[in-house]
């Protein structure tokens, strides 16, 4: 079934990450509607208008987000009416759940909320449990000049969004198109780059493969530092589905061994914070050039304070000498980006933080300070325990925000590996 989503506003075309249609592409393709395109445009009536009527002539099935507020640039109700020749009804119903909103919150509604009460002509209201947007499910008759059967709107934000897709959305397409199951699996996988896991994979999994009674199919995601294995599996039957992303995933393991550090929602410092919760070890960190985005990472995990210790962001070089205890003489003679500076650095988080593990990071995150020696995006990573000491150098491509990011997940994942 060829499904189309439209993105609307402006703002996703100025930079804005946009969460909804990565969340709604797995929504769609997890009940084996067809996802062909993704179209984005800007609050502008007119661009508006050409981008809906092109989709709808082209998709069965169409999810429209964002436009439905109360402001001046939300135009998504009055654009598609335009555009089916469809009126905007008043929605006493819906009126009231807006009002509502605000009085729970103790505030009088903006006389502009009013025009969220409208719906179009023949559309059935999605409630909306978080915000003040309902959605909509409109179904066409044969339209004279659209392909489109169903088209539904939805507001933008997307903790809006997720209740209304799964208590209303899904139960209502997969009781009108369902067709088969897909089924998504991912395997996260460090310390090798797209080409090299590529290259480990073409031999063991080819790279869609037709099976009988449904189809298996491979795709490669890339991130700062991590490449996410997809494993999509489609069919009629849950069981056979299953079977074979099963054996997809223990091909992978044993191609790819301890290269994988999770699969699906499993997280990098999610991971490495179990196995250091299992082993009763605890963790500190020195950071320099990464400047705490480390420890950020590990924090982030909730009951990381069961193993995490603390951390010192030492970006001067005062800093390395009065607080983590590195010699002047190494700063003076390898200097503050060097192998014996960040296993200071380790050592001294350690033995001050009375933690298990040290780990210490110094580096060049430009754009500046590279130099033919020590170029942008040299970083040393350091770890430091009663098992030993051990100093990899890196060098990272990318920005000053790129090169942190890879640093951090460089050493997160060192650190893991010794676990292991």
């Amino acid at each position: 079934m060829h499904t189309e989503i439209i993105s609307i506003g402006t703002e996703l075309l100025l930079g804005k990450v946009n969460t909804n249609a990565s969340y709604l592409s797995e929504k769609i393709t997890g009940i084996g509607l067809n996802l062909i395109y993704e179209t984005t445009v800007g609050d502008n009536k007119a661009n508006m208008a050409e981008a809906l009527r092109q989709v709808f002539r082209r998709a069965k099935v169409v999810f429209i987000t964002g436009g439905l507020g109360p402001t001046f640039d939300d135009l998504t109700r009055e654009v598609i009416a335009e555009v089916l020749d469809k009126k905007l009804v008043f929605s006493r119903e819906a009126m009231q759940s807006v009002a509502a909103f605000f009085a729970k919150r103790g505030q009088e509604m903006p006389k502009k909320n009013e025009k969220q009460a409208y719906y179009i002509e023949g559309a059935r209201l999605i409630p909306n449990e978080i915000g003040t947007a309902p959605g909509q499910i409109i179904e066409l008759q044969k339209h004279q000049d659209f392909t489109a059967e169903t088209i539904i709107l939805l507001p933008g934000p997307q903790y809006e969004i997720e209740p209304m897709i799964n208590k209303v959305v899904i139960p209502f397409l997969k009781e009108k198109y369902e067709r088969g199951l897909t089924r998504l699996h991912v395997m996260h996988v460090a310390g090798m780059s797209e080409s090299k896991v590529d290259e480990e994979i073409k031999e063991q999994v080819e790279i869609e493969r037709k099976l009988e009674g449904g189809d298996l199919r491979f795709a490669l995601v890339a991130r700062p530092g991590v490449v996410d294995v997809v494993i999509i599996g489609s069919g009629k039957n849950e069981l056979l589905i299953d079977g074979f992303i099963n054996k997809a995933k223990r091909e992978l393991k044993e191609k790819l061994g301890n290269n994988i550090f999770g699969e699906n929602d499993e997280s990098l410092p999610q991971v490495t914070g179990n196995l250091l919760g299992r082993k009763k070890m605890t963790l500190a960190i020195a950071e320099s050039c990464t400047a705490g985005l480390l420890s950020k990472m590990i924090t982030d995990v909730s009951g990381s304070s069961m193993y995490f210790k603390g951390a010192i962001i030492a970006y001067n070089n005062l800093v390395k000498k009065e607080v983590l205890g590195v010699s002047a003489e190494s700063l003076a003679q390898q200097g503050a980006v060097s192998r014996e500076v960040a296993l200071e650095m380790a050592r001294g988080v350690r033995k001050l933080c009375k933690s298990s593990i040290g780990i210490g990071i110094t580096g060049i995150a430009g754009p500046g300070g590279g130099t033919p020696e020590k170029p942008v995006g040299l970083v040393y990573c350091a770890l430091v325990s009663d098992q030993g000491e051990q100093c990899n150098e890196q060098h990272f491509a990318g920005n000053r925000r790129g090169i942190r990011e890879k640093a951090a997940i460089y050493s997160l994942d060192m650190l893991r590996r010794f676990l292991l």
